[in-house]
């Protein structure tokens, strides 16, 4: 009986983890800034690099496009910004802004987005 018990509270906290983070990862919400990304892609280490240099304590959500879930979120923010088009990488998500891509001038736009998320 103790056995079945324990495997019983094992199975309800294996399924509360599984279920809390599945909701966390169901969207992107405003209090964090999600990062797109593709390993291979030389525009998005140019922009990872840009804000660990110029923003080293900045807390960003980094999500790899290629790997099943984090397809799904990226597909998620396509339809909430409304991306028409082929959508890319970076894809850098605010609250209600988005960078798409990188350059100077997506840096100029990322340094005005990112002032709220700053401490």
């Amino acid at each position: 009986m103790k056995k079945i018990i324990l495997a019983f509270l094992c199975f309800v906290t294996l399924m509360f983890t599984a279920c809390s983070k599945s909701e966390e990862e169901k969207e992107p919400d405003g209090s964090k800034i999600y990062f797109f990304y593709q390993t291979t892609c030389p525009h998005c280490h140019d922009a990872e690099k840009y804000i660990k240099e110029n923003h080293p304590d900045l807390k960003i959500v980094m999500r790899d496009v290629r790997l099943p879930g984090n397809q799904k979120l990226f597909n998620y923010a396509v339809r909430k910004y409304k991306i028409t088009g082929a959508a890319g990488t970076p894809l850098i998500c605010f609250d209600d802004k988005y960078i798409m891509g990188w350059s100077k001038e997506t840096a100029k736009e990322f340094e005005y987005y990112v002032k709220p998320y700053e401490k």
